[in-house]
């Protein structure tokens, strides 16, 4: 079991009851000050792409594509019925929650580690700031609901720690099966929280009752996955979870099969973009992360996070091996994971580092508050903490603000104003989204028929076009160059209508 001195928090005060009822300004503050800079900078209504089909999916009680996201949808239709905003505004902010409880959540973590609140501030203000963390807390996504799902699961195991029983370890498994319900990069966390738990009180943890405890919490977060198929056999409106075929018709996947089922949430379907890299484009990825890195901390932030990180693996053993194993596990599968997009998908990572900053920070402060140090030092040292906090808000507040984007919904709107009556429309995610955002959510122009063309093979869209082109109007957004040689191209709002061409 590794050593550690660190002390956690504790009510202040020799009355705790006492304590316990004042107001928490830290903790006010902590989840407070980025809500308020994310709900300035969130966006207004529906946002494009991922962002679209979430909205859409949970909003209706429908499907996605993998890895199926059922916690995200069953609170994502609850808070769509939220009385403030439109659905796309409601789903946004609960994306910009999600985020100020991930720096809540950390900064509980912080404390727990016996780091200050001038240290913590400045790691995480870091964090709540960083171009990615900072945008998708202002768009409906999963990304920040999975951070805040893995902040609690990283206190929950210092609670574990502080009082190893049963009861504790069921509550951990628990929220660990929850999230893995939510995303399945949940499973990257695993090992680290073994490591911890086995490290820390090995045998609290095998007893037959903590076991049984452990399983039964577990199965119960992961019970969540039930959603998938019992929403399947309901046959929703928006369903994302299938394909069509050549004459339009929808298949949907039988998720009451276990197969089927683990087919979607495993993410096969994304397989070959799993491990897309040889060793030497795996390093080139492994450079673009660190540049990441770098720039989401603002440079400041990255020596702060190594000396936070040499400290802890130094004083707390288990803890710091077990962040290490989170941060090394979760970065390096998205650093080999061959997507365009991968960058929105280091927020864990990102997590871990912001707590190792507020631990470093906190260690830079013990040794230049040494006696015999000269007082100027812990000035510089504090004015680079919080300076480099608000720099980092005031140099990304352009990039990062959302609130005046209506551009989502003028490109949804600007297609139902251009399609014709009775119309077929094939798009990519950029566009086929938001048309069923304001079918199914607000109502409108149900007569268009709508395919996205991630759930229709190539061939297969080009045989239903030749089909129906003759005798309704067809329209898509990125004509093939089979369809320019067939077709001509008459532009109509965002998208092309295509009029058969008389061929020689």
């Amino acid at each position: 079991m590794g050593s550690s001195n660190l002390q956690p928090e504790t009510p202040a005060g020799r009355d705790g009851a006492l304590a316990g009822a004042r107001v928490d300004w830290r903790g006010l503050a902590a989840f407070s000050l980025p809500l308020l800079i994310y709900v300035r900078t969130l966006a207004p209504t529906i946002y494009n792409l991922d962002s679209a089909e979430l909205t859409t999916a949970a909003a209706t009680g429908g499907l996605t594509r993998a890895t199926g996201y059922p916690l995200y949808l069953m609170l994502g239709w609850l808070w769509a019925h939220l009385p403030v905003g439109d659905v796309g505004y409601r789903m946004n902010l609960l994306s910009a929650v999600c985020g100020a409880a991930t720096v809540y959540l950390a900064d509980r973590i912080l404390r727990r580690l016996a780091v200050g609140p001038l240290p913590a501030m400045g790691a995480l203000g870091l964090l709540a700031t960083a171009p990615f963390f900072w945008g998708l807390a202002l768009v409906a996504e999963v990304y920040t609901l999975h951070t805040a799902l893995m902040a609690g699961i990283i206190l929950l195991l210092l609670r574990w720690r502080e009082r190893p029983t049963a009861l504790r370890l069921g509550l951990l498994t628990l929220i660990g099966g929850m999230s893995m319900g939510h995303h399945l990069a949940t499973a990257m966390l695993v090992p680290g929280c073994a490591a911890f738990v086995l490290g820390t009180a090995p045998r609290q943890a095998l007893r037959p009752g903590s076991l049984a405890a452990a399983a039964a919490g577990g199965l119960a977060g992961l019970a969540v996955y039930l959603y998938l198929p019992l929403r399947a056999l309901a046959g929703p409106a928006f369903n994302y979870a299938g394909s069509y075929d050549a004459a339009g018709v929808f298949h949907p996947l039988r998720l009451w099969e276990p197969a089927t089922l683990w087919w979607l949430v495993s993410g096969r379907q994304f397989a070959g973009q799993m491990l897309g890299y040889d060793a030497a484009g795996w390093a080139h990825e492994a450079m673009g992360f660190g540049a990441e890195l770098f720039r989401s901390f603002f440079a400041v932030g990255v020596g702060p996070g190594l000396v936070g990180l040499a400290a802890l693996l130094r004083r707390d053993r288990w803890l710091g091996l077990g962040l290490l194993l989170m941060f090394s596990l979760s970065a390096g599968f998205y650093v080999g994971y061959r997507v365009v997009d991968k960058q929105t998908m280091y927020l864990p990572a990102y997590l871990v580092w912001a707590i190792w900053a507020g631990f470093g920070y906190q260690q830079l402060m013990a040794w230049i508050g040494q006696e015999g140090r000269p007082r100027y030092e812990t000035l510089l040292l504090k004015g680079i903490m919080l300076g480099s906090a608000v720099a980092a808000l005031l140099w990304g507040w352009p990039a990062a603000d959302h609130s005046n984007d209506w551009s989502a919904r003028a490109r949804g709107e600007e297609l139902l104003a251009a399609a014709a009556p009775d119309g077929l429309v094939f798009g990519w995610w950029d566009t086929v989204p938001l048309v069923e955002y304001h079918q199914l959510v607000e109502g409108r122009r149900h007569d268009l028929v709508v395919i996205n063309r991630f759930l229709i093979r190539p061939a297969d869209m080009l045989a239903l076009i030749e089909r129906e082109a003759p005798g309704r109007p067809v329209y898509i957004d990125t004509p093939t160059a089979e369809l320019l040689r067939r077709y001509n191209l008459e532009p109509a709002g965002p998208v092309y209508r295509l009029r058969p061409r008389a061929m020689p």
